[in-house]
């Protein structure tokens, strides 16, 4: 029998031991239907000439893990992940005066190791049951708009696929972070002439492939630089402010998004602090800094 797409379910947990599978899923993800990870067979086609028309046999090639998650929606309770396995690092703390075990601050920076964390996913397509593992979060892209929430959609590369158990996902409340939760600073002075913005970090890694008598990879490395790229659209209001912008005069950017409290003063807070230097295209650079939980 057919199965719809709406069935399909996502799940993760960070792997204890680097490249072993994990049983089960610890985290959900609610993400758009088109959604997918994909163990791909590549073949090497024959291609030499025999003296005849007759086409020969493509040979085994390598296989190949990747996947992209789309529409996931920025929330305390996922987005933490998704920064940790793309930035590599983070650093904790108890803000209030009582180390109440409900509030954290999380700080995330970029790692200078070629080996970043390791993540399985698993996926219930109904007709079958699989688990990712090795998985490493090469891209995380977020976007805002005027008119809805923020979102993130998520390049994934993994090294293998097996089958795994069946799993029920679990889900909280949705709590997304929406655009009038959104606060946009310039220079230290919120603008509210700005309409959208977006992020992309691209932490450059790649399939590393040897000679190891297998079709997948030895293990996803990230070898090259952070590519941390962004750009906003925004009203302009006077000529000096546009001139600003066309002169390519560097300016410090924030982009804050509060949720709701959690206890006393203390809120869900998305990307404390960037800073931004105008780019001939218009892009903006920005480097992300931490939330509380």
């Amino acid at each position: 029998m057919p199965f719809a797409t709406e069935q399909k379910k996502f799940g993760f947990k960070k792997e204890a031991v680097r490249g072993t599978a994990e049983v089960a899923p610890a985290k959900f993800l609610a993400v758009a239907a088109d959604s997918e990870l994909e163990y791909l067979a590549i073949r090497i086609a024959d291609k030499k000439i025999r003296g005849t028309k007759q086409e020969y046999p493509s040979s085994a090639g390598i296989k190949e893990g990747k996947g992209v998650l789309k529409a996931i929606d920025v929330e305390a309770d996922t987005v933490g992940d998704l920064l940790f396995g793309c930035l590599g690092k983070v650093t904790s703390a108890q803000p209030d005066a009582v180390n109440d075990p409900a509030v954290f601050r999380h700080t995330f920076v970029t790692l200078t190791d070629v080996k970043f964390p390791s993540f399985t996913f698993f996926v219930d397509r109904a007709l079958s049951v699989k688990s990712y593992s090795l998985a490493v979060m090469k891209k995380i892209a977020f976007t805002g708009a005027v008119d809805g929430k923020a979102e993130a959609v998520c390049d994934l590369l993994f090294k293998t696929e097996q089958n795994a158990a069946a799993f029920t996902p679990v889900f909280n409340s949705p709590k997304p972070l929406m655009f009038f939760q959104t606060d946009v600073r310039l220079d230290g002075v919120s603008d509210q002439n700005v309409k959208s913005w977006f992020l992309d970090i691209d932490n450059g890694s790649f399939a590393q492939r040897t000679l190891m008598q297998s079709r997948d990879p030895k293990d996803i490395l990230a070898k090259g630089p952070f590519m941390v790229q962004g750009g906003y659209d925004i009203y302009f209001e006077t000529e000096a402010q546009r001139q600003k912008f066309l002169d390519h005069l560097p300016a410090s950017l924030e982009i804050i998004l509060t949720g709701d409290v959690i206890k006393d003063t203390y809120k869900r807070l998305i990307w404390k602090r960037s800073q931004q230097k105008n780019s001939p295209n218009g892009c903006a650079r920005k480097r992300p800094s931490g939330f509380v939980e």
